[in-house]
């Protein structure tokens, strides 16, 4: 790659005989790990179909902040429709106490009879 910053030519940049061998089993291995990554993404939606309705990106940011429930507040309105946030327990907060929505006639609070833990996987939730 410092070769490649030092060539200001592309053509003479791509002449190189060990760049011209390893990009096509770099390019391989690249699909092989989007094809793994589509694979795991496609297992979580059929887990948690609602997932179906969020883009790759933002499926994979919420699943990588999945050990932080107060991270996933920016993502219900993707996953849910009418959702705004939900309102965890301020002392705990794995435990959500309300949902806060925005459908139809303004804002609207549900509070839970029956807490709800954020606990393990997202979509086990």
């Amino acid at each position: 790659m410092n070769k490649a910053s030092e060539c200001r030519n592309v053509v003479e940049c791509c002449a190189d005989e060990l760049l011209q061998n390893t990009l096509p089993t770099m390019y391989g291995e690249l699909e092989k790990c989007q094809k793994s990554l589509e694979g795991y993404l496609e297992q979580k939606q059929k887990a948690f179909p609602r997932f179906y309705f969020v883009s790759n990106a933002k499926l994979l940011t919420i699943l990588s902040q999945g050990s932080d429930p107060l991270a996933m507040n920016e993502y219900y309105e993707n996953v849910f429709d009418a959702i705004q946030y939900v309102e965890h327990d301020k002392k705990d907060k794995t435990i959500i106490r309300k949902i806060h929505g925005d459908g139809g006639a303004g804002h609207e609070v549900i509070p839970f009879i029956a807490h709800v833990e954020a606990v393990g996987n997202i979509e086990d939730w």
